[in-house]
């Protein structure tokens, strides 16, 4: 009885969000793909109990539904391929052949199903065996994942104690650190020469408040994490790997260095306390931080989209909806929930939040990864949200073509600026003693000014803190600890690696950066 019981349906309804979830693991909070697990769940239930009543037939009930499943979560991946790898030549990848053709198989499958009555327990069974089996990778994925990133943090955080510089701290009041990401900002020169876009404004503003600009400065990497685990262990990762290996430890560890990082652990063991906020991505949540910082939540089912969700419906027949007149007409009037509200209101907590952090008692030690000037392009300006989907309804939320990237790249980053040096502003005012902040890119935007990057210091009370126009990343922290607490740290030779292969070292295209005389 139980292997005529058609509950394939419910398995393929979960199949696309466990294998979504399983591929950007490394990228998102697991608990994000829970709510749309139930919600496909619970409608492929209902939807199992009605189907029968109208069919008169279970088992057929069942192969109706698990054909619209495939059919309605495979739209949106479809079309991205067909959109960005034309057939033999032909533009196929447009909602007016794809309706049609989803609409014939949609009838063929019907049409067969009618026809097999007699051999519908056998197509039953054999798609209960196919969908379980299938659900097994991804949830093996997942599973080890979260099992080896937790090890890995605790193992790296054994590490990262171990390996402190030798730092003084016999100065009578500690002065807050703050570590400030703005993901993906380019330098002003690339801004100037590949964008059009003049930002001499805001640094002669941040240079005015006292800090030092790196006028030719670039990432060690061209992706996010190894930037970051780089920057906050002082060191290249092919040496970090190295110094895992004779430890027998592996790439899991490198990973959580991130989070669990040489300039964390020995801030925190001279007694700064760790702030840290919610970014939506797993890898840069230090969620064990003494103080951390979130959004209130929701009960569960009353929250708005996530990052993950609004990426899971762009991989489904939900798509034809994103992509319509309509749903931007209503928009304008906000009928409709925006999709990237969530992002939004994030983005804007940590900012508002960044200046009340000198409110906390003691030394403190702030990572703020702010995914500004980064995709999705949803603040103009002067802050306004964008509600023309061009700017964020092309892959992985960026914009549908060049006239948008420019005006939404370039729009977030005058927003962001603009904020950024109110914050300094603000921070450095109401210090006691005055902070030191290190505002940074973690990578640029695209291209040869991939590598190039934002980079700026407020070093105060130093005459000479070792700053330089082309200082990278891994260097930062070494220059502060020298400054400030006494240490003795060589600078490691400033390089940008190929992300791949770091014994690739992509160059400064000719004629290299020149920082401005004086």
């Amino acid at each position: 009885m139980l292997k005529r019981t058609p509950y394939h349906p419910l398995l393929v309804a979960a199949f696309p969000v466990l294998q979504l979830a399983a591929h950007n693991i490394d990228q998102i909070d697991p608990g994000q793909a829970l709510r749309p697990l139930l919600i496909a769940l619970a409608a492929a239930a209902l939807a199992l109990l009605i189907l029968p009543l109208v069919l008169r037939d279970r088992q057929s009930a069942g192969l109706v539904l698990s054909l619209g499943l495939l059919l309605f979560f495979s739209y949106g991946h479809l079309y991205a391929l067909l959109k960005q790898e034309p057939l033999a030549g032909l533009g196929l990848g447009r909602h007016r052949y794809l309706v049609p053709a989803y609409s014939a198989a949609m009838l063929l499958g019907l049409w067969v199903i009618r026809r097999s009555r007699e051999h519908l327990s056998a197509f039953t069974q054999g798609l209960n065996w196919i969908a379980a089996a299938l659900l097994i990778l991804p949830v093996v994925q997942i599973g080890s994942f979260l099992t080896s990133q937790s090890a890995a943090s605790a193992t790296a955080a054994e590490f990262a104690s171990g390996s402190l510089p030798a730092v003084s701290t016999e100065t009578a009041k500690l002065p807050d650190i703050y570590y400030i990401i703005l993901d993906m900002h380019t330098r002003s020169d690339a801004l100037l020469k590949d964008l059009g876009f003049d930002n001499s404004a805001f640094i002669r503003e941040m240079q005015a408040l006292g800090f030092y600009v790196a006028e030719c400065a670039r990432s060690n990497y061209e992706e996010t994490l190894s930037s970051l685990t780089a920057a906050l262990n002082l060191d290249y990762l092919s040496q970090l790997r190295l110094q895992l290996a004779a430890e027998g430890l592996g790439e899991s560890e490198v990973r959580a260095l991130m989070k669990n990082s040489l300039v964390r652990r020995s801030l925190e063991s001279m007694g700064y306390r760790t702030v840290a906020f919610q970014t939506g991505y797993v890898w840069s949540e230090m969620t064990d931080a003494d103080v951390f910082l979130s959004l209130s939540s929701d009960p569960l089912l009353l929250q708005r989209l996530t990052p993950f969700e609004s990426l899971l419906l762009e991989t489904t027949a939900y798509k034809l909806w994103l992509d319509s007149r309509y749903r931007a007409l209503i928009a304008q009037f906000g009928a409709e929930d925006f999709p990237y509200r969530d992002h939004v209101e994030l983005q804007l907590y940590i900012l508002d939040q960044l200046p009340r952090i000198t409110e906390i008692d003691g030394p403190t030690f702030t990572f703020a990864h702010v995914l500004i000037p980064h995709p999705p392009y949803v603040f103009g300006p002067d802050g306004e949200i964008r509600t023309d989907p061009g700017f964020y309804n092309g892959p992985q939320a960026g914009p549908i073509d060049e006239e948008h990237l420019r005006e939404g790249y370039t729009g977030q980053v005058a927003f962001i600026d603009g904020r950024i040096s109110e914050i300094a502003a603000q921070i450095i005012r109401t210090s006691d003693p005055p902070p030191i902040l290190i505002i940074q890119g973690d990578h640029g935007l695209r291209g040869h000014n991939r590598l190039q990057i934002l980079n700026m210091y407020y070093f105060p009370g130093v005459t000479d803190a070792g700053l330089y126009p082309s200082i990278t990343p891994v260097n930062s922290f070494r220059v502060l600890f020298n400054a400030y607490f006494g240490a003795d740290l060589d600078l490691l030779p400033d390089h940008s690696f190929d992300e791949v292969d770091e014994s690739i070292e992509v160059k400064e295209p000719e004629p290299a950066c020149q920082a401005p005389e004086g």
